[in-house]
């Protein structure tokens, strides 16, 4: 199924780094995400003119699951709900709110186990990708050599990993680098970095962070490697 498929691919940086070793058991992602299709499907509404999907969810997860699930939570939750814009528009269906996906505990569960309630929630349209604040190419990291700018890097596309590999978007020789260390992505406004479960770390402001929407003039600290970001 596309849908999946794409859920998938979007993912694939988390599950190569964080998830790799967060989700070998329990509960997986996609999981979630044919859970959310197997819903809106059972749950639409016939209208006189459109149908009506479910557009807002609530996973109930073991203690276990929902804690291995916390740190890569917000990523996870931002795709659970492409899937469900995804699905609407291949459909045909029409969603009475934007896409809302909650997690919450259930000491009842055991691991592996989990519950979804699906409903309709009302509430103001999501404004159309042409719409949003962020355009693509409106930001750029920058290295800092000995406290001055170095090589610019343009975040060109919605989503920008960052890591060793030759084929990341922004490649780092740094030994203390992971292989695809870090992620950042265009989300309603916002650029949001996000850590993919790298060895070492990543640093905002020498803070440690696992995911953090990045503000004018935030310094990145990936191994010894200093960027900053900024708004073009």
């Amino acid at each position: 199924m596309p849908i999946l498929r794409d859920f998938e691919r979007r993912l694939g940086d988390l599950v190569e780094g964080f998830f790799a070793t967060t989700f070998r058991s329990g509960v997986q992602p996609v999981e979630l995400a044919k859970r959310v299709l197997r819903e809106m499907d059972a749950g639409k509404t016939v209208g006189v003119h459109e149908v009506w999907a479910p557009n807002h969810f609530v996973f109930s997860l073991s203690p276990e699951d929902a804690e291995r699930f916390e740190q890569a939570e917000q990523a996870l939750i931002g795709e659970l709900k492409q899937v469900v814009r995804d699905a609407a528009a291949e459909r045909g269906w029409g969603l009475v709110g934007p896409p809302e996906v909650e997690f919450e505990v259930d000491e009842g569960l055991s691991r592996g186990r989990f519950r979804c309630e699906a409903s309709l929630v009302e509430g103001e349209p999501e404004a159309p990708p042409s719409a949003a604040p962020v355009q693509v190419g409106e930001a750029t990291l920058v290295v800092l050599e000995d406290g001055r700018p170095g090589t610019t890097f343009r975040i060109r596309t919605q989503t920008v990993t960052i890591g060793r590999l030759p084929e990341c978007d922004i490649v780092i020789p740094d030994p203390g680098a992971s292989r695809r260390h870090a992620q950042i992505r265009a989300d309603g406004g916002e650029y949001v970095l996000t850590d993919l479960g790298s060895t070492n770390g990543t640093l905002v402001n020498d803070r440690p962070v696992i995911e953090h929407v990045l503000s004018e003039g935030d310094r990145i600290t990936i191994g010894t490697t200093e960027l900053q970001f900024r708004r073009s």
